[in-house]
Parts: structure tokens; sequence; C-alpha cells
């Protein structure tokens, strides 16, 4: 019999350090989670204040899933994976941070961002015209809802305005996958007001810290999920146990690939949800280059438009810190990213000769990127619906038999691709355990 860490806090009591850890012989839990991202870690905190016993299993050596600070040579931190509280005044995590003293930005939208576009700053009249491009977009979109359609944004957009390639871009960075690829179902339900926050000092170590407390065994990876009885059996690299209940909150790029066996194999509803909610890639390109080579009145965001490449967004010493972030998604950030670090670190200088003329190349001191596809724990960045699948999401969010449960970004009506969107579908899925619980 293996040794788990379990966790039972008295029911009605806040989760606080000053319950300890007891590390006793036990096989027999109340609820499995399985993942130690933003969701798993937040359904575990609900259950265990619920007076549950929980043990959380994570595959990977760190907990956090896609929330991901890395601390560079320099001492900052740089988030490869979530960086921005989206929608804050909706957004749990804010309350958090200040909670914990993080570091956050506030802003409208996302902030100044300035357009070079074949080597110009966008003047006044260009700036009315992606203006105007823009809005013809979300028009276009909201009448393929209108007409019931859920048809991809290529079919629903104009594909010949001359600023299709920036927008397209964007979407590519909103969604992670590109444009003939996204339902315009996801762009309507997705709930944004329009603040998104950044976390200086890394959402990933903000994730990490408010998980304190939460028992994670990590490098526990989930092989089979045997749901054919009451209580399901759940077998891991570290053995099996079981429980009443159990919430997966893995990705889909996971679920899609089989890595765990299902017993019996999931509803045939289930497996078209997981396939319709897809991964796309994202990813962040960090550059070490000095802050001071760059003009002060310069604004930290800036998009480079050369004539003969894809746009890209490039954050300009960021906080003050001596670096360049290029962001890339979909298939172009699958390509840099099979192609390899080297062809990523080049794209970006670039795109800075592209802006600011001259050599850059001998004052970069080092780089650092994400790869999310090549994560085998996760094989991706965040879901997109695929054309006329949007309604997925709904679907995958149904319990089983009342025991197995999905949770996770993907998972979410209308706040998916997020951190607080994934968390808040864990807390969905606890508050259904307990009530379940109780009959």
């Amino acid at each position: 019999m293996p040794v788990w860490i379990v966790w039972s806090a008295p029911a009605n009591r806040t989760l606080s350090p000053r319950y300890s850890l007891e590390l006793v012989m036990q096989s027999v839990f109340d609820v499995v989670v399985v993942g130690a991202g933003a969701a798993g870690l937040g359904a575990a905190r609900d259950l265990i204040e619920a007076g549950l016993s929980v043990v959380v299993l994570e595959g990977s050596h760190r907990i956090g899933g896609r929330a991901f600070t890395e601390h560079l040579p320099d001492g900052s931190p740089f988030d490869l994976g979530c960086h921005w509280m989206h929608s804050a005044s909706i957004n749990p995590f804010v309350a958090i941070a200040d909670q914990l003293g993080f570091r956050y930005d506030i802003r409208e939208g996302y902030g100044l961002q300035w357009v070079n576009r074949h080597g110009a700053w966008l003047d006044h009249s260009a700036k009315a015209r992606l203006s105007r491009a823009s809005d013809e977009w979300t028009q276009a979109i909201r009448r393929s809802c209108d007409q019931g359609l859920d048809n991809s944004l290529y079919e629903a957009t104009d594909q010949a305005g001359e600023w299709r390639d920036l927008l397209n871009y964007w979407v590519s960075l909103d969604t992670s996958v590109d444009v003939d690829q996204v339902a315009v179902g996801d762009l309507i339900n997705y709930v944004d007001t329009n603040e998104n926050w950044p976390v200086i000092d890394g959402y990933g170590d903000l994730v990490a810290h408010w998980a304190k407390g939460i028992p994670v065994e990590l490098n526990s990876m989930v092989t089979e999920i045997d749901w054919s009885r009451r209580d399901i059996r759940v077998s891991s690299t570290r053995g099996d146990l079981s429980s009443r209940f159990v919430v997966m909150t893995v990705s889909t790029g996971v679920l899609n690939e089989d890595v765990i066996r299902f017993v019996p194999q999931l509803p045939p509803t289930t497996l078209d949800a997981i396939a319709g909610l897809p991964l796309g890639n994202y990813n962040r390109i960090r550059l070490s280059i000095p802050a001071t080579l760059f003009d002060p009145e310069i604004p930290e965001r800036i998009v480079s438009m050369p004539v003969d490449d894809q746009p890209m967004s490039l954050s300009i010493r960021p906080y003050g810190r001596d670096c360049v972030i290029g962001l890339v998604g979909g298939r172009y950030a699958d390509y840099l990213e099979k192609t390899g670090p080297s062809a990523s670190r080049a794209v970006v200088l670039d795109h800075l000769r592209h802006v600011f003329g001259g050599d850059l190349l001998r004052h970069v001191k080092g780089d650092r990127q994400s790869a999310w596809r090549g994560d085998p724990l996760i094989r991706g960045a965040y879901s997109a619906a695929a054309p006329g699948q949007s309604f997925q999401r709904a679907v995958l969010s149904q319990t089983l038999h009342e025991r197995l449960l999905f949770a996770g970004e993907a998972t979410s009506p209308d706040q998916f691709s997020t951190c607080h969107g994934a968390a808040l579908t864990g807390r969905r899925a606890a508050a259904e355990i307990i009530s379940l619980s109780q009959h």
C-alpha cells in the first residue's frame, strides 16, 4: 500500500498554515484531484475547507500547470505561461495578489500600444482605418452568431482587408489558434471587461503562493481511472488508491492523446467534447537586452509589421527590465517551437531591426522561451473551440455518474483560456462534490 499525504480540515474552517500535514498509510480518499494547475488547486482548497479528505496527484515536478514563473540569472521573474489577470474586476486573483503582496499594473485594455508598419509608426489616418476594420470584424462575428452560425472566424470575417494580417495575428494570441481553427461562438461567449493587468512579480509565483498548504503529490502521473464501480480506482506511477469522487483537471491536449486510460471508456459525448476543444499554441520569447538601448518615449508594447513577415507583438523593457519579449501564437508558434530556440531568437531580432534598425545581436546576453506544445504533461497553450464546437465547453463540464468530474479552462463557459477561469471551474466542481457528498 502506498504512502500518501492526506489532508482533512475541520468542516467550515478556513485552510490555514496552522493545520499540519499528516503522513499516513492511506489509500482511500473522499476526493482525488488529478492535476495541480489552477483548476485542481482551486478544487482542492474548497474541498479541504469543507472537511473532505483530498489528495492532488500531479505528474510534473512542480505545481501550477500553465502558470509558471522562472527566475532568470538577473533575478527578474519571467512568466512562461499566463501573465495577465484578464477581466480584472471579476478576476479573483486580483484580491489574492493584494492579500499576498504581489505587484500588478492596472491598465485599460492591454495598455498603450504603437504599431510600426513597413518601417513607420501608424499615423492618425491609419489608426482610424485599423479601428474601423476591428469594429467591422466584431460586427461580422455578431452577425454570424445572430444567424445561428458557429462557423470559423476565417469564414465570418473579411480576409481581403488592409488589416487582415494584424487582426489575424491578434486572434492567434487571444485563442492560441489561427482564424480558420476557432469558432465564432468562442469570441462571442468570452466575457471580457477590457481590463488586463499584468502581474509584475509573476503570475506563476502568485498561483504557487496561493497554493501553499494544499497537499500535492508531485511526480505522480495518473495512468488509469477505473470508474466502473461506486468507488473509483486511480492508478498512478506512485501506486493505486480509491475515492468516491475524481476531479480531472488535465488539459484537453492530454485527454485527446489517450495518455490516461478510462475504464470504462468515456461516453461518446464526452470524447466528442474533448476532441472539439483542442489546445492551440502560444509562446513567449524573451531576449536579455539592455533597456537603455530603447528611446524612453517608446511605449512598452509595440507591434512590428514588416512587409515580408507576419506581425509580432513586442514588449520593450517591461517594468524597466533589461529584456524584450516577443509573442507568437497558432501554427506559427508551433513552427518556431519545432524549429528550435535559435529560430525564435532570430525572429525577434529581425522584428527589432525592422522597427529600430542597427545591429542589436551583439547586445543580446541570452534568451529564454516557452515551448508549451512540447510539454508532455500539457501539450499546448489553451483550448479553442473548433468551428461548430463552441457548445462543447458545457458538455465537458457535465458530471458523469455523479462521481467523475472535469474542470479546467476548457470547461469554462465564458472565461476559458485564462488562469482565473480555470480556478473558477475547479471551485464549481468542488461545490458540486460537496453537495453530492451530503446526500
